[in-house]
């Protein structure tokens, strides 16, 4: 599927995706900040001004304005990452001018009304406390904490309390000028786009008026490890523990991106998966477990999560380190690899037909790697070229004791440390 990509005086960053067959489209103002760029005394802001941005802008002072686009049909959102926020909906094809003017405003005019900041801190804290109620996520907190450290990208993307109970209007503003700026922009429209030049002089009016900026940058991370490590967030569950135990990856560049993805979908995408298979079929180890990989513009992480009994953990963590160490020894067979590799075409193809997915997709590689995109068939074409020899190297090169990090939540005392970093530091 043909794409434009091009680029404002200013520096804003443009996508545009026609698609065939679709009566709607994604339209989507991403912004490249989230909580890596925050500092330990404003963590929590980019989640909290992505909340207060529909409370009011220059042009729709109200929530109730700001979310009109439901009646037309419209579905609204933003979200924030620890990379990345954005402002999206999904709207009939011939409103397309109204949901990027409202994700315009969302994105370049919150006004931070000081009525609505005292409101919203309140459910902010609400999602925060919610966050204690899910353990699954706890764990994919501690595991980020545990490899970056006092790093930003350690830190929660929803912040601390005490940083969400102190932070003022001014705070807001002066991220939001620091960070929403026209070198950190990119506009992305997918679906049953109208004539194009319609749409490019729209962006250049809306867009194109803003000041050359580039913002902040975050702060590098040092990725190297020399020994495997744990960390125990100890909560009272009903005798379960969640894990995780992860790797340092790749970054969304680097070309073992490939061979890794087809290696998460063999071993822990799905029920066919061979950690399903061995954890929870055979073994009766646990209810949930699968196998994912974070790729940022300069690290990854590539990690196994579980849900597991208590008294079925050391089991469990000992089941996914063998099956780990067992890629590094046993090349996949051509029907595994066949398999694995339509798992990853599959959804691909089906993410093709869906606007937000096309929006998504394009914004993300806009983002981190603007003069390196690649179409959905040229990821899949990339995919299909991969051999077992390749997916036996990458297992090799990250799958080693001393690049091993285990993050538990449970009932698990700290006394049980030693053990589990026994469980994980072997060979």
């Amino acid at each position: 599927m043909a794409f434009e990509f091009y680029r404002l005086n200013n520096g804003v960053r443009v996508v545009l995706v026609p698609m065939t067959g679709v009566q709607s489209i994604g339209v989507g103002v991403y912004i490249q900040t989230g909580s890596r760029y925050e500092t330990a005394k404003i963590n929590g802001l980019s989640h909290f001004l992505e909340h207060m941005a529909f409370k009011g802008t220059k042009k729709f002072p109200t929530h109730r304005e700001t979310s009109y686009l439901e009646g037309l049909g419209a579905i609204q959102n933003a979200w924030t990452d620890v990379d990345a926020t954005a402002y999206w909906c999904k709207i009939p094809a011939d409103r397309w001018h109204e949901g990027l003017e409202v994700a315009k405003e969302l994105a370049l005019y919150p006004t931070i009304p000081t009525r609505d900041l005292e409101i919203e801190r309140g459910v902010i804290l609400e999602e925060i406390n919610r966050r204690e109620d899910r353990p699954d996520e706890i764990v994919s907190e501690e595991l980020q904490s545990l490899m970056y450290g006092k790093n930003p990208l350690g830190m929660m993307v929803l912040g601390k309390p005490e940083v969400i109970k102190r932070v003022d209007r001014e705070d807001f503003l002066a991220y939001h000028g620091r960070q929403y700026v026209a070198g950190k922009l990119v506009v992305v429209l997918a679906g049953k786009l109208p004539q194009t030049g319609e749409v490019k002089r729209q962006i250049e009016e809306w867009f194109g008026g803003l000041p050359k900026a580039g913002g902040d940058d975050f702060k590098p991370v040092d990725d190297r490890q020399r020994e495997a490590e744990v960390k125990i967030y100890k909560k009272k569950l009903a005798a379960q523990a969640h894990l995780e135990l992860g790797v340092r990856g790749v970054n969304d560049s680097d070309e073992r991106r490939f061979p890794l993805a087809v290696l998460t979908s063999y071993l822990g995408q799905g029920l066919s998966s061979r950690l399903f298979i061995e954890l929870r079929e055979k073994r009766g180890l646990c209810y949930a477990v699968h196998a994912g990989s974070q790729q940022l513009v300069d690290v990854g992480v590539w990690s196994v999560y579980a849900g597991v009994a208590l008294d079925k953990m050391e089991a469990a963590i000992t089941a996914i380190w063998q099956e780990m160490k067992r890629m590094r020894e046993v090349r996949l067979s051509e029907t595994e690899l066949a398999a694995a590799k339509e798992k990853l075409r599959g959804p691909m193809l089906f993410a093709m037909e869906n606007p937000i997915s096309q929006m998504e997709w394009y914004a993300r590689q806009a983002l981190d790697k603007p003069d390196a995109m690649m179409s959905y068939d040229d990821v899949v074409t990339r995919l299909m070229r991969i051999d077992a020899a390749q997916i036996q190297q990458v297992a090799r090169e990250l799958f080693v004791p001393e690049k091993v990090n285990l993050a538990v939540v449970g009932p698990v005392e700290e006394t049980q440390k030693g053990k589990l970093l026994e469980l994980v530091g072997n060979d």
